[in-house]
């Protein structure tokens, strides 16, 4: 074989090597979320909204951990508030409340904003991580498809430069991702939620039967007071809901505490800011039927708490 020949084929090869990347990019794209952060949960609530939403008709933004991705689910909301019209679940799973006020720099996304709803329990709080190479104004854009073609086509070619990442994603997306059994469901609502329907077999004994440690960090009621100052400052309603815990372990005199503890906290650092607490386990009394484990809602629980949480947002907005 001659040089002429040998280097044809080598970039008939190479050709068909890049085109087979560009197709199969292209292919994932449009099937799975492209890792435009460093959370699945949060690239697939990105794609969501890029695809789904209409970012200049949301009023009300649902923020938070599982705990708000869960235990709200925004339809409902709708359909008890008269206020809240255009409802986003962007809670994101695992966020801390340090990572909720990096999510709330999206907010300037949606022009029509009138309200937050960060949902979320003393649980959340004990760490103070925060998103890493985050960059609100890109993700901004992106959700909004305003990125110019360069740096759309940048976004694609760099979401599967790792082609095993992208098939390992793919490969798990199913069993993982899009079992409403499962804590790791991703299947979202019109809205953006993610109803649960875990019950009987499926509950897992330690997350049900353990609580969680009452260890809360100074630094995420301060990321409250920072997110919460912001709101006011924009004239942006903001309301704090605490979730229901399992009432037998909420009885325990550390987790009673701990729940106590955190209200009085919150109360303090929303209410200085012009912002509003509602209690949902003070409220609503939930029996064990509507829980999925010691905090998390199922998709009956989380229609009650959009329920709850749209009548007590009429009730301050009359």
């Amino acid at each position: 074989m001659n040089s002429k020949t040998y280097l044809k084929i080598l970039f008939v090869l190479l050709g068909i090597i890049i085109a087979t990347a560009i197709a199969y990019t292209y292919y994932f794209s449009k099937h799975y979320p492209l890792p435009v952060t460093n959370r699945i949960s949060f690239d697939a609530k990105i794609k969501f909204i890029r695809e789904h939403i209409d970012m200049d008709a949301v009023d009300t933004l649902i923020v938070g951990s599982s705990i708000g991705l869960n235990n709200i689910q925004g339809t409902y909301l709708e359909k008890s508030s008269k206020k809240a019209n255009s409802v986003l679940n962007l809670s994101v799973y695992e966020a801390t409340a340090m990572q909720v006020e990096q999510l709330l720099e999206l907010s300037d996304a949606f022009p029509d904003l009138r309200r937050i709803v960060y949902s979320a329990q003393y649980s959340d709080f004990p760490h103070a991580k925060v998103y890493k190479e985050y960059d609100p104004q890109f993700l901004i854009k992106y959700m909004r498809d305003e990125l110019n073609p360069i740096e759309d086509w940048l976004v694609f070619f760099r979401g599967c430069n790792n082609l095993s990442f992208c098939i390992n994603r793919q490969n798990e997306w199913q069993e993982k991702h899009m079992m409403h059994n499962k804590f790791t469901y991703l299947g979202f609502d019109s809205t953006g939620s993610v109803p649960l329907h875990i019950y009987g077999d499926d509950i897992i004994g330690h997350r049900w039967r353990l609580p969680h440690p009452g260890i809360m960090n100074p630094q995420s009621f301060e990321a409250v007071n920072k997110m919460s100052k912001r709101a006011q400052d924009k004239g942006i309603k903001f309301y704090f809901v605490q979730q229901p815990y399992r009432s037998p372990l909420a009885k325990r005199k550390k987790v009673k505490d701990a729940l106590v503890y955190f209200a009085s906290e919150i109360t303090k650092v929303v209410s200085k800011n012009g912002g509003k607490f509602l209690s949902l386990h003070e409220s609503l009394h939930l029996g064990d039927k509507y829980f999925s484990d010691r905090s998390h809602l199922n998709d009956q629980g989380s229609i009650l708490a959009a329920e709850e949480i749209g009548r007590f947002i009429d009730e301050n907005e009359k």
